[in-house]
């Protein structure tokens, strides 16, 4: 597979008010230890919003989505599945949630693409043992916890031209 040489990576971050720390050294560990051009995108929900591109019905007492009655852990919980749209439908993209600190070159994972896939995530059996995470809430363990943490998005791959603002809005209402 040839990708083109010295092209712009776009990442997106998940953005979350009561993250904002995490997101800024998300960013600038990403950027300074990147050895291709990285355009970062903040998937600020509360903008998103204004812009009419998230308009997924928030739970009537929290900023905060809601699926089967619990609420979602972040504000970008589902504003990751807008990448595809956000990207017009073009290239790739890498989400990544906003407490990553990047160690090493993003260069290595970009490498890894494969035209085949409509995503690629990392995939891992992690069951946490603490049963509360940020902001005291409550853990819940589940199939595929965490793989949508970290995801490459190949934007032009048919399955994700099913990923339109609409869809994001309507995917599996409490």
């Amino acid at each position: 597979m040839s990708f083109p040489e010295n092209e712009i990576i776009p990442y997106y971050i998940g953005y979350d008010r009561t993250e904002h720390a995490a997101y800024e050294v998300c960013r600038w560990s990403l950027e300074r230890r990147s050895s291709l051009p990285v355009h970062s995108v903040r998937l600020d929900q509360s903008a998103l919003r204004r812009n009419g591109l998230y308009r997924r019905a928030p739970e009537t007492n929290s900023m905060l989505d809601c699926f089967d009655g619990k609420p979602f852990s972040t504000e970008f919980s589902f504003t990751r599945f807008l990448v595809p749209a956000l990207a017009q439908y073009q290239g790739w993209a890498l989400f990544t949630d906003c407490d990553f600190l990047w160690q090493a070159d993003v260069a290595k994972l970009w490498d890894l693409r494969d035209d085949s896939y409509a995503v690629m995530v990392v995939k891992h059996d992690y069951a946490p043992k603490e049963t509360s995470k940020m902001q005291g809430q409550a853990q819940e363990v589940y199939p595929r916890k965490n793989w949508s943490s970290l995801i490459l998005w190949n934007c032009e791959h048919p399955s994700n031209k099913l990923l339109t603002v609409d869809a994001a809005a309507e995917a599996v209402q409490p």
